[in-house]
């Protein structure tokens, strides 16, 4: 069982480590080429795109980065177990209900 800890820790500071190495590396891309980012940003037509696959692909590997830290804190989300269903109740049988009836004499 310990076994299985350690080797599950180690994957994990792994995939920490290279996530915030990817996330660092990313911002440091963005504030060193700025005005090559701007130029292509501000094209238009389909590179109207880019800021928003930029910022997907940013918040995709800064959330796997933080997650992976969470993890290794031991800071884990509760998991809830479903609850069973109740069991379906029958409807009670539908009763006629009265008619409003007009009668006209002439």
């Amino acid at each position: 069982m310990a076994q299985a800890k350690a080797v599950r820790n180690k994957k994990l500071v792994a995939k920490t480590l290279i996530y915030g190495a990817l996330s660092a590396a990313m911002y440091a891309a963005v504030f060193t080429h700025t005005t090559v980012i701007m130029a292509y940003f501000t094209k238009g037509f389909y590179y109207a795109a880019l800021p928003i696959l930029t910022a997907l692909g940013f918040s995709f590997v800064h959330a796997a980065f933080a997650g992976n830290v969470w993890s290794l804190l031991g800071i884990e989300a509760i998991q809830k177990r479903p609850q069973p269903r109740p069991a379906a109740q029958p409807r009670p049988a539908a009763t006629r209900r009265p008619r409003v009836r007009a009668q006209m004499s002439t």
